[in-house]
């Protein structure tokens, strides 16, 4: 039954994702984003059914090898069984597909629901089924059941009956402790761990994950399969700890058990971490929202100008000004506010020793310089700052490695700090590219792109901001960003204009699909921590129940049975949470820094959500702890 009810669940869910995958997106702004995102989800779903219920049928083969041997001491040869299997295989992946189908065209159109309030589409989408899904669906979970089929038959063709009649009472072996896997694990698992702590660079941490996620995949089984079992004989070769009763039966059981208890417990607590930091990452990102928005589109309207031909601030100054006359015709009946404008110059090198060196490569390690004008960053943030001819500012928060004096293309100036809130900027945040520094005018930023320029050896470009909000209802915005974008959008200056309510349609469509995906992914595996431990349960308790019964026969009580199988049932279920909780602490400054791409960079947002999250696995991982735990005790008493 756990079998089947699994397997309807991945069909179900397949098929919901397959399903709201293949509906239009593309009338609403970010539709193809979306659309990437349920296809990568779709993915994953298929690579998870094919391992998770190939991994489940292997637990029910061996269960049945009993009854599959029995068949042959009765005189059905091995092509009976084969048919017999086949006959089965049929039947539970009709039923399988049939119920499946059911659950995913039900809670499909639950599922679209819950995409549209978190996509916050302006309206709602219709749901629509198609048939090429379920087609699909069909093939890949009909190959996945031949897959099982075949490992079944199998196990038949190269067994025979004997064999098979004690195949369920197989144990592993006493597995030999390795102490090179031991260390290995350690360092694998260090390293993943290290470059999680020291990253600085969002860009870089995104590139970086995937081989600090490989890492710690590689450190946990290395040390569950290995460390776990030198532990344990560390402890039986202390005489105190293990000539004792409770110690004897816990210590043996599990060191004989262990080579399959590490890997499953290995397995529980990659999929526990996964769906605590998929869920937690993606409802930060959700709360975050309107944070992340407000600094990224701090106006209505925004246009950035660009340099043509001559790289200068007077030249982006001229072209601002076409640009404002262009924005200030279109506004018809509405009010135009909060206007604000500057050019700004990027000079892309190396910071050595106080002094920037300018440079063409596009290296990882490449940093960006960006000058502003005293009198424009005063406006921008409302602030008196004062600077004389030969100094710059820089914010005191970051860590830049400049002491009093900055050289710039030559040109030495003094370097003050401030400690002011900046939200235009966001210099309260250091990513790790940028490197923001204030110039006395706009003449100083005009005099140092001219001499990065000389050599033409530094890449460098000079564009211009404009700001500004307008009066008016939604309706009358979207309308005079219509009438304004092809007149900015033309060869006479080169712009790219921007709008908070197109903004938001893609921030909401990107992230909205990112925490539809998140929370679906993270049900998954859910399921799969759920099922694998049944599973291991059941298998567990058949596989003790003997062990257990002899002890009786030899004269232990049934409360010190119960008392023992307690402490292993508790060591399997607390280390996955307790070992994934601490992947997370070290995986926090990663992940912080990976949702800067997000917009979320408040450290309160993300770890309060983590926590909300992990409190709330927790609960339900001890729900499942209690309800496998009463089926195991049942089973071995």
């Amino acid at each position: 039954m756990p079998y089947m009810v699994s397997a309807v669940a991945t069909v179900g869910m397949f098929l919901q994702m397959m399903t709201v995958m293949s509906n239009d997106f593309s009338q609403f702004r970010g539709g193809n984003e979306v659309k990437e995102m349920l296809s990568f989800g779709s993915i994953v779903i298929a690579i998870f059914s094919v391992i998770f219920l190939l991994y489940a049928n292997s637990f029910l083969i061996k269960k049945r090898k009993k009854e599959i041997g029995l068949y042959g001491i009765l005189g059905l040869e091995k092509k009976h069984v084969a048919k017999i299997l086949f006959v089965e295989t049929i039947l539970v992946t009709l039923a399988t597909l049939a119920l499946g189908t059911v659950v995913g065209l039900v809670f499909g159109r639950l599922c679209f629901f819950l995409l549209n309030y978190l996509l916050r589409m302006p309206a709602e989408m219709a749901y629509h089924f198609h048939w090429p899904n379920l087609l699909l669906t069909i093939g890949l979970f009909m190959a996945i059941f031949l897959l099982a089929y075949l490992y079944n038959v199998s196990q038949v063709t190269f067994s025979n009956p004997i064999h098979l009649l004690k195949g369920q009472k197989e144990g592993e072996k006493e597995p030999k402790s390795n102490l090179f896997l031991f260390l290995l694990g350690l360092v694998t698992l260090g390293a993943g761990y290290f470059i999680s702590v020291t990253i600085s660079d969002p860009l870089a941490a995104l590139i970086q994950f995937f081989l600090a996620v490989l890492l710690v995949i590689i450190g946990t089984y290395l040390l569950f399969t290995s460390g776990s079992i030198f532990i344990l004989k560390a402890m039986k070769k202390n005489k105190k700890i293990y000539y004792q009763p409770r110690g004897f039966i816990s210590i043996s059981g599990m060191l004989y058990r262990m080579k399959q208890n590490a890997a499953g417990l290995a397995n529980i607590t990659i999929l526990s971490c996964m769906v605590m930091i998929a869920l937690g990452t993606t409802v930060s990102i959700y709360v975050g929202a309107e944070t992340a928005l407000a600094s990224r589109y701090p106006t209505d309207n925004a246009a950035t100008i660009y340099y043509d031909e001559e790289i200068s601030v007077p030249a982006i100054e001229a072209d601002m000004a076409t640009a404002i006359d262009m924005i200030v015709a279109e506004k018809e009946d509405l009010e135009i506010t909060d206007f604000k404008s500057y050019p700004y110059a990027n000079i892309f090198g190396y910071l050595i020793d106080g002094r920037f060196e300018g440079s063409r490569s596009f290296a990882s390690d490449i940093k960006t310089l960006v000058l502003v004008a005293l009198d424009d960053f005063n406006a921008m943030e409302g602030l008196n700052l004062t600077l004389s001819a030969n100094q710059v500012y820089i914010h005191e928060k970051i860590d830049y490695p400049v002491d009093s004096h900055l050289d710039l293309a030559g040109i030495d100036f003094e370097v003050l700090r401030f400690n002011d809130s900046v939200e235009s900027f966001g210099l309260d945040q250091d990513f790790g590219m940028s490197l923001f520094v204030i110039l006395p005018n706009r003449q100083a930023v005009d005099q140092v792109v001219q001499a990065y320029q000389v050599d033409d050896s530094t890449s460098v470009s000079v564009s211009g901001l404009v700001q500004w909000n307008t009066t008016g209802d939604d309706q009358q915005k979207a309308a005079y960003a219509e009438r304004l974008r092809p007149r900015l959008e033309t060869d006479e200056i080169i712009v790219r204009y921007e709008t908070r309510q197109e903004g938001r349609a893609e921030w909401f469509a990107m992230n909205g699909s990112f925490l539809f995906l998140g929370i679906f992914l993270s049900l998954l595996f859910m399921l799969g921590t759920i099922l694998i431990t049944y599973f291991k349960q059941i298998s567990e308790g058949y596989d003790d129940r003997e062990r257990f019964q002899i002890m009786q026969k030899v004269g232990l009580d049934k409360d010190m049975i119960r008392s023992t199988s307690r402490s292993q049932v508790v060591w399997m279920f607390m280390l996955p949470v307790i070992v994934a909780t601490i992947h997370i602490a070290f995986a926090y400054p990663m992940v912080h820094k990976l949702l800067f791409i997000f917009g979320v960079t408040s450290h309160v947002t993300l770890l309060s959500c983590l926590a909300a999250v992990i409190v709330a696995f927790s609960l339900l991982y001890w729900l499942i702890y209690r309800l496998t735990a009463r089926i195991y005790y049942s089973i071995v008493q």
